[in-house]
Parts: C-alpha cells; sequence; structure tokens
C-alpha cells in the first residue's frame, strides 16, 4: 500500500501572526528609540530635583557644624583660611576640616560635599586635598578678608557667627578659576565640571557658561534658598581675587 503526503499551507492569518516582518521590527525599534529619547531627559531632571534636596539637607547638617563649633568657640565660626593663609571659598585648612568632620559632623565628611559633583583624580575632577588643604563641594561664604594697599597681600579675620559681615553662609559651589577650574553643580540635568586648560578654551568661561542654571544658599539665620544663576551676582571667591563664584 503506497503512503501519500499530505501538505497543509498556512492560511494568510497564520503567515500574518506567525512573526515579525522585518518592518515591524524596525518600526518597533525606532519606537524604542524614540520612547527612550523622551523619557532619559526627564528621569536625568528627576535625578537632578533629588540630589538638589540633598543638597539643601547637606547645608542644614552644615549649619549645625558651624553654630555647634561657634558655640564652643567664643561664637567664631571656623576659619576660611588654607594651610598658608589664603582664602579660597571652596578650600579649608587640614585643621579645620579635619576638626569638622571629627569632632562636630560625627567622622562624616559627605555633607561638606555636593552629591552632583565628583572628586578624585580623575582627568576632569577635582583632587580633594592638596599642599593648600582640603577642597569641599560647597563654597564656604564665613569670610573677612582685609586686603592691603600692596594688592596681593591679605588677611582673614575671625568672624563672629552672631556679629557676621555678610549674609550668606554657604552656597552651592558655582566657582570658577579662569583657564584652570570651572563648576557648575547644577544644570538641568546633573553637575558640569571642567578642570583642564585645555577643555576650558572651548569657550566655557564661567559656571552660566557650563550650563549651571542656580544653587542652594544658606543664610546666617539657617534659612535655605534656591536661586536661578541669573539672579545672582558675581563676587570674588579668593583673597587673591583669582577665584571668582555666584551666589
Amino acid at each position: 500500500m503506497r503512503n501519500t503526503r499530505v501538505f497543509h499551507r498556512r492560511n494568510d492569518e497564520q503567515a500574518r501572526t506567525a512573526g515579525f516582518t522585518v518592518v515591524e521590527l524596525v518600526v518597533v525599534i525606532a519606537l524604542m528609540l524614540i520612547l527612550s529619547a523622551l523619557l532619559l531627559p526627564a528621569l536625568s531632571s528627576a535625578k537632578e530635583k533629588a540630589r538638589r534636596a540633598v543638597c539643601r539637607n547637606n547645608m542644614s547638617q552644615d549649619y549645625l557644624v558651624c553654630m555647634n563649633y561657634a558655640n564652643d568657640n567664643g561664637d567664631v565660626l571656623p576659619s576660611a583660611a588654607d594651610n598658608f593663609g589664603n582664602y579660597h571659598s571652596i578650600r579649608l585648612s587640614d585643621q579645620t576640616f579635619t576638626n569638622l568632620v571629627s569632632v562636630y559632623a560625627g567622622d562624616t565628611s559627605n555633607i561638606l560635599y555636593c552629591p552632583n559633583l565628583s572628586f578624585g583624580a580623575g582627568p576632569n575632577n577635582i583632587v580633594t586635598h592638596d599642599a593648600y588643604g582640603y577642597i569641599i563641594g560647597y563654597s564656604y561664604l564665613a569670610d573677612d578678608v582685609k586686603t592691603t594697599t600692596k594688592g596681593a597681600d591679605s588677611t582673614i579675620s575671625p568672624v563672629r557667627f552672631t556679629i557676621a559681615p555678610t549674609n550668606e553662609l554657604l552656597a552651592d559651589a558655582n566657582y570658577w578659576t579662569p583657564g584652570q577650574t570651572n563648576l557648575a553643580p547644577h544644570t538641568p540635568v546633573g553637575a558640569a565640571m571642567a578642570v583642564s586648560a585645555g577643555f576650558l578654551s572651548t569657550g566655557a568661561s564661567n559656571s552660566a557658561s557650563l550650563g549651571a542654571v542656580g544653587g542652594n544658599i544658606e543664610l546666617f539665620d539657617g534659612s535655605i534658598n534656591w536661586r536661578s544663576i541669573k539672579s545672582m551676582k558675581t563676587y570674588s571667591a579668593s583673597s587673591a581675587n583669582d577665584s571668582f563664584g555666584n551666589w
């Protein structure tokens, strides 16, 4: 008896539902790319908002550190001078930094750094410590720099917590030294940093040129306010007048 093979052909509906065609696959990939392009900025923006909240919390903790230090030291705030007696708003001397962290901050140095800024030894990072002292992630504005008639020489006088010469105590480090360092802690999608002269030669001459949108400012009464970069003024951020900042 002869066996007869029977071949069944799929109908059109089965053919259409059997799998993706090349065109359908391309369309799906294109849609995924479009959705990713739309969602990534929103996710980055959400992360940035969360980090601004961390900054506010850090500043609140730093305020308590400064207040407790002043209570123990005759109302005088921690020194703003570096190891050589100079002032740069993002530097503290070894003695001041170590004392604040070990005695008043419970050995937690993270509160002295904005969560957006990346410090380290990479090509566009800043070292956290050098011969001048420790570099912190906020501008410490408790300074009373007295310049002399000779120009570059200056002295830093102690600042009393309850009789402050300025209104601002701490600020996000919208800080730059022309041709060397440029920080923008808060852009719409995070921080921007430039540390090499080659990078800065592209036109990043201040924090705003890196995309800074503003920063948190803490006043001597403990209140913290967000200021847009457009509403900030530009100040000298060093006793040598070689660095500048917005607050």
